[in-house]
């Protein structure tokens, strides 16, 4: 084992009041029918999987009608699993600095595709919303983990991960019925209609989240402030140059994730706080106030974005990747 790191020790405080039923009654049954020798980290990435197709999914269909039984399910299953790989390592002895990296870090990734994958089944991919949704729910992730690092406890509070992605499955299910459309297109006081409201609803939880994680931490950490502003940015380019929703949540998402995956790789390796990537904001900003064109800009900026998230997980893996595991090995112990 590697000398540089500190021992790992996972430290969680969860005060939803769904988590312990959620998990007892419903969760338990999917681990208990895992055979023992699947490894958790192939269930957290077997849980990632169904988000991605999710977002494949919602790329190509043309409806909501059709599309909405499977993201309902595709989400449900998400859930379940996104739990069950935590309990499942608990299970047989195996949780490791490398599964809960897999775990936050991908989370990064799939709260973005949620709130993306909601505003499409609405037919809303064009909403000016959407952007300030995504920076939100991205901001809440990073607060937790920076938490996380500066405190050395994971905290959820009252209504948290669980209960939102409850919240989304309950959203896919009531497009499943005919006329949700013109219920969630209903126009409320001010304008906004009833899909509208709920999104601004979702970013101002967020934020809350996120200003509850700086009051525990007892200052707003430089580099979170960064985030928020960094990642401002971006949306704020992406509306003046009038980029398509993918264009704006692509270069969003894996501003995100870069760091949100780097505080949490800083906490379980002991290294000091990492900062936001700087340069996609500036060269995007630069872009939209100079008015280049938008097509070959957003694409270098991914590329970028994506080869910092590759470095970021081969880097991590460098370090933890012994903790990988095709297979538990046999005599592993069962709780």
């Amino acid at each position: 084992m590697r000398r540089d790191v500190p021992s790992y020790t996972y430290r969680c405080v969860d005060r939803s009041p769904l988590v312990g039923p959620f998990c007892r009654h419903v969760v338990r049954w999917f681990v208990q029918w895992m055979p023992p020798a699947v490894p958790a980290n192939l269930l957290t990435l077997g849980s990632s999987a169904c988000m991605w197709v999710m977002i494949g999914l919602a790329a190509l269909a043309t409806g909501a009608t059709a599309l909405a039984p499977w993201c309902l399910v595709l989400m449900a299953a998400y859930v379940i699993y996104d739990h069950a790989d935590g309990m499942h390592s608990r299970r047989t002895g195996t949780s490791s600095p490398l599964g809960e990296f897999l775990d936050h870090y991908t989370d990064a990734f799939h709260g973005p595709i949620a709130v993306v994958v909601m505003f499409l089944v609405a037919g809303r991919g064009d909403s000016p919303w959407l952007g300030p949704v995504l920076w939100a729910v991205s901001l809440a992730g990073a607060a937790i983990m920076v938490e996380e690092r500066e405190r050395q406890e994971l905290h959820f509070g009252f209504i948290g991960p669980l209960e939102g992605m409850l919240l989304t499955v309950g959203y896919f299910a009531s497009w499943c019925f005919p006329g949700a459309a013109g219920w969630w297109h209903a126009p409320l006081a001010g304008g906004c209609t009833v899909f509208e409201t709920v999104m601004i609803a979702a970013a101002a939880g967020s934020l809350w989240t996120a200003a509850a994680c700086v009051r525990r931490i007892g200052r707003l950490p430089v580099e979170l402030a960064r985030f928020a502003l960094g990642s401002a940015a971006i949306w704020g380019a992406g509306r003046w140059l009038g980029l398509d929703w993918w264009k704006i949540a692509v270069p969003l998402t894996l501003h995100g994730a870069d760091f949100t995956g780097r505080v949490i790789a800083s906490h379980l390796r002991g290294t000091p706080s990492p900062q936001p990537d700087w340069l996609a904001p500036v060269v995007l900003l630069v872009a939209a106030v100079a008015g280049v064109p938008d097509g070959w800009i957003v694409g270098a900026v991914a590329i970028y974005l994506l080869a910092r998230n590759a470095a970021l997980t081969a880097g991590f893996l460098k370090v933890f990747g012994h903790h990988w595991r095709w297979r538990n090995q046999p005599g592993a112990p069962l709780s």
